[in-house]
């Protein structure tokens, strides 16, 4: 996931048009999928532009989430939206449970073993059907490491730094 700007969250990306009424098409990109319906308005960005369009409706297909935007109406105008990422302003965002994290938190966090020897920076978190992966950059080289509770002992925010344990022989994979 790419780091973004301080004031948004992606929660989404658009693929495609959907339809012939202008709507468009989102893969989402949040485990809660549920909360584009709380939304009235969003950000859609791609490269440095970011536009704020209102929404007209929203309901689901398959896996995706179908947006109609005001002033979207065709297809030639859904199909110029496509590639553009969905955000909300971060004080959109829902409060999570306990020792769950928003990936853009844990981007850039410096990541130790327990015995505080230093092994790189936290440089994106990769989503699988079942535990995500830690990418981290090394001195000299990456390693992937299942986010799972047994193997992570602490995530510190504030420090930016998170205190791992892995399995023997992991992090010479």
């Amino acid at each position: 996931m790419i780091k973004l700007q301080e004031n948004y969250l992606e929660i989404g990306e658009i693929t495609r048009y959907q339809g012939n009424k202008g709507e468009v098409r989102v893969k989402p990109t949040t485990d809660i999928p549920e909360r584009f319906f709380d939304l009235e308005n969003v950000y859609l960005q791609k490269d440095a532009e970011i536009l704020e369009l209102d929404i007209e409706y929203i309901r689901f297909h398959k896996q995706f989430v179908i947006i109609k935007f005001m002033d979207v109406n065709s297809i030639d105008e859904a199909e110029e939206l496509k590639n553009y990422r969905v955000l909300i302003d971060k004080s959109e965002k829902y409060l999570l449970p306990e020792d769950n994290y928003y990936v853009d938190e844990l981007l850039d966090c410096r990541v130790y073993l327990k015995d505080n020897e230093y092994l790189g920076i936290l440089i994106d978190v990769i989503d699988t059907a079942g535990t995500d992966i830690f990418l981290i950059k090394g001195e000299f080289k990456e390693y992937m490491l299942p986010a799972s509770k047994d193997m992570i002992i602490e995530i510190d925010l504030d420090a930016k730094k998170i205190i791992v344990d892995p399995i023997p022989g992991l992090l010479e994979l």
